[in-house]
């Protein structure tokens, strides 16, 4: 990690946070590297001990893993290591721009999880956002290093409702078929990013139009869907370990008035979880909203989950 920037030489970064907040990041955070198949994947670190419980997280397809620090630093701050990597073709990880399918992403995370049970002797846990909690449980369901999981979204690749936004079942099911095509025939074939998914679900505070004027000014930030990951991610492709046969505890954190996946469908999978589970509705919220309380409020939800499954921290 070059000296005092945080993993990112580039400036831009620090207008989503405060100078007390940037001065936190830095002061906390060191950045390596994993490998993941072909690709080199950036590793944030945020440590407190090596016998710490440990959270290993990734991020949503719309912003990296720098520009959500606010929901990674209640964690260092509670006693917990944090290791949060980006996602392949997203932030700082190699591979092409939003261009690398479900297959990679699942790929990478049994990498963070391998690394990060060679680094830390402690209790992992695992944490899904957005449309990566799908992948979160893909890979941590059972699986025997990980306490317990966090999802923001729980569904099945292939369901309509996953992919809601782009419209009724009927349609859905035929874009599909289309990018699915044009994924074979046109790999250059993409969407752009304010087409395929509605800004305005995520940055949906009142006071999120500053930050999401700075999202677009982004450099690292992804411009384009590509056909080739839009297509996997509606492709049926059904989870390793069916949700009744899941033992390892789930906690759904979901959103009551998310216009990019109904609470409905997260209620209607959360009850097929044959384990340990605990369903948080977050009343009257969009996706997600880009305050230190919206995110310091998620985080609390996790770290209480977390909790009753065996993370014991020095500051608790």
């Amino acid at each position: 990690m070059a000296y005092g920037d945080a993993g990112l030489a580039h400036e831009h970064w620090k207008t989503f946070y405060t100078p007390e907040e940037v001065a936190e990041i830095i002061a906390a955070a060191s950045s390596t590297m994993i490998v993941a198949g072909h690709y080199p994947i950036h590793v944030r670190l945020y440590v407190r001990a090596l016998e710490a419980p440990t959270i290993i997280m990734s991020h949503p397809m719309l912003p990296y893993g720098l520009l959500l620090a606010r929901l990674q630093l209640p964690f260092y701050r509670a006693g917990f290591n944090v290791v949060q990597w980006d996602l392949p073709g997203w932030g700082q990880s190699g591979g092409p721009r939003a261009n690398c399918p479900i297959p990679d992403f699942i790929r990478t995370w049994r990498a963070a999880i391998a690394f990060t049970r060679g680094r830390f002797t402690g209790p992992l846990y695992a944490m899904g956002l957005a449309e990566d909690s799908v992948t979160c449980y893909y890979v941590g369901a059972n699986h025997p290093d990980l306490r317990a999981l966090s999802l923001h979204t729980l569904h099945e690749y292939g369901d309509p409702d996953g992919v809601h936004w782009q419209g009724p079942p009927w349609l859905v099911r035929a874009k599909a078929i289309g990018v699915g095509l044009g994924a074979r025939l046109r790999p250059d074939l993409a969407l752009e990013a304010e087409d395929a998914l509605p800004w305005r679900a995520i940055f949906s505070g009142p006071d999120d139009g500053r930050l999401m004027r700075a999202f677009e000014d982004d450099p690292l930030r992804v411009r384009r869907f590509h056909f080739l990951l839009v297509g996997s991610m509606m492709g049926k492709v059904a989870p390793p370990v069916p949700l009744a046969q899941c033992r390892t505890p789930v906690q759904v954190i979901a959103s009551d008035k998310s216009s990019l996946w109904p609470y409905g469908m997260n209620v209607r999978y959360f009850n097929r979880l044959g384990g340990p589970k605990e369903l948080v509705t977050l009343k009257d919220s969009d996706q997600w909203v880009y305050t230190r309380e919206f995110h310091e409020m998620y985080a609390n939800h996790v770290i209480r989950w977390f909790t009753a499954h065996g993370a014991k921290t020095e500051a608790q």
